[in-house]
């Protein structure tokens, strides 16, 4: 653990840098504008919309917070696609891992680190709307609502699981992209799964969508609503953290048979 600790506490050395500190500037200037967005609403007949994100039960999701969940998965692909190419690049990985160091706690150190620089960001845009919220009508978010908003960072921890998987393969802008569209046709995947189970039975496309489907994450069902005691949180929950298990597993096994030199 201490090992892992190490490499987290390399990395998220970052937030003393000038840029992160510009980034933290944004991101509470993004919460600042979008502290008056109303939540997200759809009716059963918007159709596939209704489909695919259901908010009829529990806290509602409000439009601000997810557009800050948005401008934070930037700055999660960004981050995660180019720290492990730029110490493979500057060598710098050679000198961690010539020390006692294995190449999963560098990875999980990594994982840790980007995800905690993700969360700060996500944090300091949650925190300046609601104080917003707060100084324009004098009313405070309930804690159920908050909360709800909070859970919107369970999308974040297998999403940088995802990136940094594709990093260890691929060189930073090469991983950025290829994330990218890989989440652009998660959701397109996802999206034609819904439409698709409104088809007969017996049509072959039905099977076959299914089938690829498992294949790419929906990140769909992170913007469900939900109440805290029911099944639904739990399942959310252990499908982030399942999912981000398989990512990095993967990463780890590219890691271990890549050649560093």
């Amino acid at each position: 653990m201490l090992k892992i600790f190490g490499i987290f506490e390399i990395t998220v050395k970052k937030m003393k840098e000038p840029a992160f500190a510009m980034l933290l500037v944004i991101s509470v200037l993004i919460g600042a504008c979008v502290s008056e967005m109303e939540q997200l609403s759809f009716k059963q007949d918007s159709g596939l919309l209704f489909g695919l994100i259901s908010l009829e039960q529990g806290a509602p999701l409000l439009a601000g917070f997810v557009v800050i969940l948005l401008m934070t998965i930037i700055v999660a692909i960004f981050s995660a696609a180019t720290d492990i190419p730029k110490d493979i690049e500057s060598r710098v990985i050679m000198v961690v891992l010539t020390k006692p160091v294995k190449r999963i706690q560098y990875l999980v150190g990594k994982y840790l680190g980007i995800t905690a620089i993700c969360i700060c960001f996500f944090l300091a845009a949650a925190i300046t709307a609601s104080v917003v919220h707060w100084a324009k009508t004098g009313e405070i978010y309930t804690v159920q609502l908050l909360a709800r908003q909070l859970f919107l960072l369970l999308a974040l921890f297998p999403l940088v699981a995802l990136t940094i998987m594709i990093s260890t393969f691929l060189p930073d802008i090469s991983a950025m992209i290829v994330t990218t569209a890989y989440v652009f046709f998660s959701l397109l995947i996802s999206a034609i799964s819904v439409f698709v189970d409104m088809l007969p039975k017996s049509l072959e496309i039905v099977s076959l969508v299914h089938v690829l489907a498992y294949f790419f994450p929906n990140f769909f069902y992170f913007f469900n609503s939900c109440r805290f005691s029911g099944i639904v949180l739990v399942s959310l929950i252990a499908y982030s953290f399942s999912m981000t298990a398989i990512f990095l597993l993967i990463a780890s096994f590219q890691m271990n048979r890549r050649d560093m030199i």
